[in-house]
C-alpha cells in the first residue's frame, strides 16, 4: 500500500468557516484581456466574468462553466477563483478573407496596427461604390451581430477593433470598388501568454488565502506539453509543503496541428504522456463539440445536432470534468453517467477518425478522456483519472479529494489543540481527548447517513517526537472505501509547538 508523508504547520486551513461552497470550489487560469495579470478574484456568474476580463480563453471557458449546471435538478452554480496570465507575446492579424461571393474590385487592404485583444471583425458592403460612397456594417463577433450604417472614409483607412485599421484603395471603374454583399473577414489574435507567464500565474495562486478564498484544485486552461506539466507537480509539491494546500491540477493536452494527420496526432499525445507520472495531476485528453449557450437553450439534443456544424467549436473537456466535480460531494465521480451527462458538448472529436481505436490506450496513460455509450445520447466523463503511479492509492479523482477532505478535516480540529498539555489528566483532555474529537469530527462530516463519502477511518497518533528543537505529532490517516479490498492510508505530522 502506498503511503505517503508530509510535515505541515498550523494554520488556517480553510474549513470551518461559513463557507456555502466547501470542497466544491476551483481555481482557473488562462488568457484573457481584462483585470490586472496574476491577482486572484471570484467569479460568481458568466456575466460578472465578462465584464471583469472581456475576452479570452478564461471567458470562454467560465461561461461553459455556469452552463453546465442544471438549476432543474437542484444543481448551484460554483463560483470560480480566476487568474488571467500576464501577456507577454505580440499579437497579430491573419490575411483577410474575402468572400466568397464578392463581386466588387477592391484588392485586398493594408493592415496597421498593434491588437490589444481577440476579435473576428467581418465588414459586409450594403451600398455599392467607391470610397466616400460605399457603406457597410461592421461586426466585432465574426458575424454574429452587426452595427449600425457606416460610410466608408475617402481615406479608406477603417478601424476594425482592438486597435487594428485597414486601408482600402480604390479600382477601377470606381463605382466597382465595392459591391452590395461583399465581405471582409478579419481574425486577429490579441496578445498572448508565454508558457512561463502561464506558470507565474498558477504559482500566484499561493497568495491565496485558504482560510477567507479556499479552492480544491485548480484548472489551466490551454494545452500543455509534458515539460510545463513536470513544472505544474513542482509547483504543486511547493504549495503542499509551503503553503499547506491539499489540491490538485487539471490540465489540457495540446491540440492537433494543421500539418499533422490524426494518426500522428494520437500517437504523439502518447509518446508525449507516457512516461509522465503525478498522483495530484488529471491530463484532460479529448474534446468535444461546444454548444453556445448549451444543448437545451438550442432546442434540444436533436436541433443542437443539426446546429453543431454552424455554431459548435471544439473544446477540450476540461472545463466539463471541473464543473461536473464542482457539482457533486468530494465521493462523486464525474464520469457517474446517471448524474454528469454535458449540458454543453455534443459530439467528441475525431470520434470516427480513429478516436475510438485509442481510449484504452488513453486510458491506460491516465488520461481523462471523453465516452459516448451505444443506443444512449449524450457526451459523458469516461473516467476521471489521475496520471499516477501503478502503486499509488489515488487512480482516480474522488479518492484524492475524499483523502484531501480528510487531511483538512483533521487538520482543522487539531489546531485548537496547539500548545496544549498532553497529558490525559491534566485537565486539557490530552491526546486521548483531541483523538476523539478528531474521529467524531470526520465521523459526521464523511460518514453521514445517506450522504456518506466514506465507509469508515482509522486514524492513529503515534508518539511525540522532537525535531529541530520542535515537538512534532505523527499521525496515520485511513479512510475506507466501499468495495475497495485495502483502506487508502497515508501518513503525515502536525507540528505541536
Amino acid at each position: 500500500m502506498a503511503i505517503g508523508s508530509v510535515s505541515t504547520t498550523h494554520v488556517s486551513g480553510g474549513l470551518g468557516n461559513s463557507f456555502p461552497y466547501e470542497d466544491k470550489v476551483h481555481a482557473k487560469i488562462g488568457q484573457a484581456e481584462g483585470y490586472t495579470a496574476n491577482t486572484p478574484i471570484l467569479i460568481s456568474s458568466y456575466q460578472q466574468g465578462k465584464d471583469v476580463f472581456v475576452k479570452g480563453e478564461l471567458v470562454d471557458a467560465l461561461k461553459q462553466h455556469f452552463e453546465e449546471f442544471d438549476e432543474t435538478v437542484g444543481e448551484i452554480p460554483v463560483p470560480v477563483l480566476c487568474i488571467r496570465s500576464e501577456n507577454d507575446q505580440t499579437g497579430s492579424v491573419d490575411p483577410m478573407i474575402p468572400g466568397p461571393a464578392n463581386t466588387g474590385l477592391a484588392d485586398p487592404p493594408t493592415i496597421s496596427g498593434t491588437p490589444v485583444g481577440n476579435r473576428g471583425v467581418v465588414l459586409k458592403i450594403t451600398k455599392a461604390g467607391a470610397l466616400g460612397t460605399a457603406e457597410y456594417r461592421k461586426s466585432e463577433d465574426g458575424g454574429d451581430t452587426f452595427g449600425p450604417l457606416l460610410v466608408t472614409p475617402v481615406s479608406g483607412v477603417i478601424a476594425l477593433a482592438v486597435g487594428v485599421t485597414a486601408t482600402f484603395h480604390n479600382d477601377t471603374p470606381l463605382a466597382d470598388t465595392f459591391h452590395v454583399g461583399d465581405t471582409f473577414t478579419f481574425n486577429i489574435k490579441g496578445p498572448g501568454s508565454s508558457p512561463g507567464a502561464r506558470l507565474t500565474a498558477i504559482e500566484a495562486l499561493k497568495t491565496v488565502d485558504q482560510g477567507n478564498s479556499p479552492f480544491y484544485w485548480f484548472h489551466h486552461v490551454g494545452g500543455v506539453d509534458r515539460a510545463f506539466a513536470i513544472s505544474v507537480s513542482t509547483l504543486l509539491e511547493e504549495m503542499r509543503t509551503e503553503n499547506l494546500f491539499r489540491i490538485f491540477a487539471v490540465l489540457e493536452t495540446e491540440r492537433k496541428l494543421p500539418s499533422e494527420s490524426v494518426e500522428t496526432y494520437f500517437l504523439r499525445i502518447q509518446d508525449e504522456w507516457d512516461s509522465y507520472e503525478n498522483e495530484r495531476v488529471c491530463v484532460v485528453g479529448a474534446e468535444g463539440r461546444y454548444i453556445p449557450g448549451g444543448i437545451q437553450s438550442n432546442g434540444g439534443w436533436n436541433a443542437s445536432l443539426e446546429l453543431a456544424g454552424t455554431i459548435g467549436e471544439w473544446r477540450n473537456a476540461a472545463t466539463l470534468l471541473c464543473a461536473r466535480l464542482a457539482a457533486h460531494r468530494v465521493n462523486v465521480s464525474a464520469a457517474w453517467v446517471a448524474r454528469n451527462k454535458s449540458k454543453t458538448l455534443i459530439g467528441i472529436r475525431y470520434w470516427n477518425d480513429g478516436y475510438k481505436g485509442y481510449q484504452t490506450a488513453f486510458d491506460d496513460l491516465g488520461l481523462t478522456i471523453l465516452q459516448i455509450y451505444p443506443d444512449y445520447q449524450g457526451v459523458f466523463i469516461a473516467s476521471d483519472n489521475l496520471m499516477s503511479g501503478p502503486t499509488s492509492d489515488f487512480q482516480y479523482i474522488p479518492e484524492l479529494r475524499r483523502a484531501n477532505k480528510m487531511h483538512r478535516i483533521v487538520y482543522r480540529e487539531s489546531l485548537p489543540f496547539l500548545k496544549s498539555d498532553t497529558e490525559t489528566n491534566s485537565g486539557s483532555g490530552g491526546l486521548d481527548y483531541l483523538k476523539a474529537t478528531i474521529d467524531a469530527k470526520v465521523s459526521s462530516e464523511m460518514e453521514r447517513a445517506g450522504e456518506a463519502e466514506i465507509s469508515g477511518h482509522e486514524i492513529k497518533l503515534q508518539p511525540i517526537k522532537t525535531v529541530n528543537g520542535r515537538k512534532i505529532l505523527p499521525a496515520t490517516l485511513k479512510m475506507y472505501i466501499k468495495d475497495r479490498i485495502d483502506a487508502i492510508q497515508w501518513s503525515t505530522e502536525f507540528a505541536l509547538a
